[in-house]
């Protein structure tokens, strides 16, 4: 027998890094609409810039995951 079921989204835990798909921006998201943009690509926001209006981090249409990787 099999049994089928649908696949469960899986848990993302923050902070993830995104790169706009248009634009090139990479944001820094601590959960899933605010970030701080650490790369501005073409677009407008400068670096270090925080938003809590950002377009959904899972938006697959809008952003591609991405490493970061912070040193110090």
């Amino acid at each position: 027998m099999i049994k089928v079921t649908k696949k469960e989204k899986p848990e993302i835990k923050y902070p993830v890094g995104r790169k706009a798909r248009e634009n090139r921006m990479v944001v820094l998201f601590t959960s899933e609409r605010i970030g701080m943009v650490v790369s501005m690509g073409s677009g407008w926001l400068p670096i270090g810039s925080v938003r809590d209006d950002f377009t959904s981090s899972t938006d697959e249409n809008t952003w591609k995951p991405v490493d970061i990787h912070i040193y110090g």
